[in-house]
């Protein structure tokens, strides 16, 4: 069944309402605080259907109901519209990172700062290692009988080593041989442009063992994935009142410190870096967040991904606010990169 007009406005509500109070809503509340032009008791049968159809639940304990997953998606992609900034906020951003330029290392980790400051949630922020140092050389060195390891050496003598299980019946030596092809075709390459598509485009050259083909190029994909990663406000999900059992608060402490874990929560090598994308709760495929929510916005500059900023909270997040926030920031903080990078 298709959300008429009046289901849509008293989904918007309930959503808009709960998001501050963090308390189930009733009809009762909606007729007060809304002008929807029915009662009470249309309000509640209305209510009925959005959780007969998917849009609400109902806490065992109340006689309200809260958004379900599928209320927030719905919400997200189809009601709201992002909050502009201000003119004093947006010159509140531009004023915190004034004296804060002087290495990327410390752009992003203001960016961190800045976001958990803002939104009250966790700010997660993943910059590209030295996107502008250029690929020198791949090699693999032998480890024990099983392993190699793999290096990928920049021209700023960066080196990124990986360990990785030898496929059986490959000795070193052949390894190597790839590792040359690689190096013949990727020396003189920006990191940051190196993805599997385009070590498919020398597939057919390099190698004609498919299993091996597939271990040593997702080797390199894999070792020029390492990032920095900055965190700000993880403290800050205690004072959520969804958070307050100890069990639950615990275990998505402990996720956000298993850095590859929160690397992989970032990392998408499809993302365009367009726009502001959001995903809500079990859409973040991790069981200790699937309470929560998180929106996240790429920086690119010529055609190279520079990092990626999130905010993760309570799937109760101010969405129209963040949403509006990234936006201004992704704009703000590209185009510090930009002219940090021109500077140097």
């Amino acid at each position: 069944m298709e959300l008429n007009n009046r289901k849509q406005k008293i989904l918007q509500a309930i959503i808009q309402d709960y998001i501050t109070s963090a308390e189930p809503i009733g009809s009762r509340t909606i007729a007060r605080k809304y002008d929807l032009g029915v009662g009470a008791a249309t309000i509640r049968n209305e209510m009925f259907d959005l959780e007969m159809m998917g849009y609400l639940e109902k806490p065992h304990t109340s006689a309200g109901r809260i958004p379900s997953i599928k209320g927030y998606r719905f919400y997200v992609d189809c009601l709201l519209e992002p909050a502009q900034l201000s003119k004093e906020e947006k010159e509140f951003v531009r004023s915190w990172f004034i004296g804060k330029m002087d290495d990327v290392d410390q752009i992003f980790q203001s960016t961190a700062k800045l976001l958990s400051t803002i939104t009250h949630n966790v700010s997660l922020v993943m910059a590209s290692q030295q996107p502008t140092s250029l690929l020198e050389y791949i090699r693999f060195l032998p480890l024990d009988n099983r392993r190699v390891i793999m290096l990928v050496v920049t021209d700023s003598g960066q080196v990124e080593s990986c360990t990785y299980l030898k496929p059986d019946g490959v000795d070193i030596d052949e390894l190597n041989v790839i590792a040359e092809k690689l190096t013949h075709y990727l020396s003189g390459t920006p990191l940051a442009a190196i993805d599997m598509e385009l070590l498919n485009t020398f597939h057919g050259n390099i190698v004609d063992d498919v299993e091996l083909y597939r271990m040593a190029f997702q080797a390199v994909h894999k070792s020029l994935r390492r990032h920095q990663l900055y965190k700000g406000g993880t403290i800050e999900l205690l004072n959520k009142p969804e958070f307050q059992d100890v069990d639950k608060a615990k275990s998505i402490f402990s996720m956000l410190e298993e850095r590859d874990a929160v690397i992989d929560l970032l990392y998408d090598e499809n993302s365009t870096g367009q726009s502001v994308t959001v995903r809500i709760g079990e859409e973040t495929r991790l069981a200790p967040i699937s309470d929560c929510s998180i929106i996240e916005a790429t920086f690119k500059a010529n055609d190279m991904v520079l990092g990626k900023v999130a905010v993760l909270g309570p799937t109760r997040m101010e969405y129209a606010k963040i949403i509006g926030l990234l936006d201004f920031m992704k704009e703000h903080v590209t185009s510090i990169l930009e002219h940090y990078h021109k500077e140097r």
